[in-house]
């Protein structure tokens, strides 16, 4: 029992701690944003479809407008076919093939992309997992990863970088995921870090990505459901242009998250909105408005 606990509470230090590192501007948490969250059905593979919506309201720099201050709002809509798949009883691998369609919206234009973005792949190694087993009264799984994200995406200088489809980069992520369950309650925390490579022109700022949530599992019938609570942060450097640092990027933020999903047989469906708590991003002149997500996953 201890050993679970001791693990649980490392993650909860690590996420909890404030890091003195300069956050994405709201462009770098656009593309490719990914969240693990509470992984369902841990035993088997799921195919399907998932759908995340984040807006944001935005104030124009004095770089480029010094003599307004202006507001904007952006919209960021991301489709997905996603899945997982165990090679082993202790490898597992997830694919991703995004679709992107941001719009930005100033007082008078309106610009908008649209398109596929950029696909990724990532595995795990299971280090630890008592999940499955009725032996354990603390039931813990332990996973470490990592991941390559592809240039498939459109990436244009004619446009905001904040509503770009896709990176043009290559960029490599590490992610560790640690469940610990009693019964019907638990926790579950995740961490992803992620080195953005450039483009030859722009560089998006590394991004370090952590989460805790607290569920529970119940049932209804022959459905069963998973409520879930918790909070996220987002830290990141700042990105680059040519080389060069730039300066109204940058900024952190903590959010809070809740959801529930549903399984009835081998279908899946849940949904989850994201507020914020506390944010610094782009020097201030950006906040986000809301994150929402939905998805329906076959497994098998």
């Amino acid at each position: 029992m201890k050993a679970p606990a001791g693990i649980f509470m490392a993650f909860a230090i690590f996420f909890c701690s404030h890091l003195n590192l300069y956050a994405c501007d709201v462009c770098g948490c656009s593309v490719n944003a990914n969240y693990f969250g509470i992984l369902p059905q841990f035993s088997r593979n799921f195919a399907g479809i998932r759908y995340m919506s984040s807006s944001y309201k935005m104030r124009h720099t004095p770089t480029l407008f010094p003599q307004t201050n202006s507001k904007y709002y952006e919209s960021l809509n991301r489709f997905e076919v996603w899945g997982r798949y165990f090679f082993t009883r202790r490898i597992v691998g997830y694919a991703s093939v995004p679709y992107q369609y941001n719009v930005r919206k100033e007082q008078d234009h309106t610009s908008s992309s649209k398109g596929l973005s950029d696909l990724s792949i990532l595995g795990h190694f299971i280090l630890i997992n008592t999940g499955d087993s009725g032996r354990f009264t603390y039931r813990n799984t332990l996973m470490l990863g990592g991941g390559i994200k592809f240039p498939s995406g459109r990436f244009s200088n004619n446009k905001p970088a904040s509503i770009q489809t896709g990176t043009g980069t290559w960029d490599y992520s590490v992610n560790m995921i640690y469940t610990l369950r009693y019964k019907k309650v638990g926790a579950n925390a995740d961490a992803t870090f992620r080195i953005n490579t450039s483009n030859g022109d722009y560089s998006y700022g590394n991004r370090l990505i952590s989460s805790l949530r607290f569920f529970y599992w119940g049932k209804a019938k022959a459905t069963s459901f998973l409520l879930h609570a918790g909070c996220l942060s987002e830290y990141s450097a700042r990105d680059r242009k040519y080389g060069i640092e730039q300066k109204f990027t940058g900024g952190n933020g903590y959010y809070i998250s809740s959801g529930v999903d549903a399984y009835f047989r081998r279908i899946s469906a849940g949904v989850s909105i994201t507020l914020p708590i506390q944010e610094q991003l782009n020097s201030g002149f950006a906040s986000t408005r809301s994150r929402s997500a939905v998805q329906v996953l076959y497994l098998f």
